[in-house]
């Protein structure tokens, strides 16, 4: 009963997922064309050194600010419309500019903590794994609840991978074992159409995960295990 209560529960926000980008198909382009715009950002101010640095730290945001707008759109049930792409580079910008900002703050301390201890520099690994698990749902924390205050949203984020942690990692887990079957295995590399091609088709299906997130997120806050179980025993 469980396993078929949340094979529901998953194929609800997969379901909705595929609607919400259905009646906005062009969004899955927009991971590739973010993409492409950073990294040409990165060309860009690669010649300014730390200079630079600051800069793409403002980029990032911008354009993680954008992806998240149009998440919060097709997750909220709303049509996004390519009109809105100037709104969306600062709806979130200061939320994400907030965020990374205590992140590299965290390791920055670790840096200086750890530069006179070989041993321990161990720990600028192990950190940032760490903190991939925690924050894993930060995005959606971010776009979903309106934290904008980077301590808030790893509290946030923290709290709701503490409470739902099984049933977020399971299909995420999936997905990755999935991403990494493929990559050394050499599929990924007999891919039809060239490097183009498999681009586009990678952006898009990130797209779909992402979308996907977003509703499973919503499924998940707030709600307990047991009202999960009476929603979804009977449902689809």
């Amino acid at each position: 009963m469980f396993l078929l209560v949340y094979a529901r529960l998953y194929a609800r926000a997969f379901v909705d997922a595929l609607s919400a980008i259905g009646r906005s198909a062009w969004t899955l382009l927009l991971p590739i064309a973010l993409l492409v715009a950073m990294y040409f950002a990165m060309i860009l101010v690669s010649p300014l050194g730390y200079a630079g640095g600051f800069i793409m730290a403002f980029v990032e945001a911008a354009l993680c600010s954008v992806y998240s707008y149009f998440l919060a759109m097709l997750v909220t049930g709303n049509v996004a419309r390519m009109s809105e792409v100037r709104t969306s580079v600062t709806a979130y910008f200061w939320n994400w500019l907030n965020f990374s900002f205590v992140l590299w703050l965290i390791s920055l301390g670790l840096d200086i903590a750890t530069k006179s201890n070989p041993q321990g520099r161990a720990l600028l690994i192990i950190v940032p794994l760490m903190e991939a698990i925690a924050l894993n749902a930060a995005p959606e924390t971010i776009y979903l609840k309106g934290s904008g205050n980077g301590i808030e949203t790893i509290q946030r984020s923290f709290g709701f991978i503490q409470e739902n942690w099984i049933e977020w990692f399971v299909p995420n887990g999936l997905l990755i074992a999935g991403v990494w079957f493929a990559w050394n295995s050499g599929l990924i590399f007999k891919f039809p159409g060239g490097v183009v091609a498999l681009l586009i088709t990678a952006g898009a299906l990130l797209h779909v995960v992402m979308v996907f997130r977003g509703f499973l997120f919503q499924l998940l806050d707030g709600s307990t295990h047991r009202q999960r179980m009476f929603k979804f025993k009977n449902s689809m």
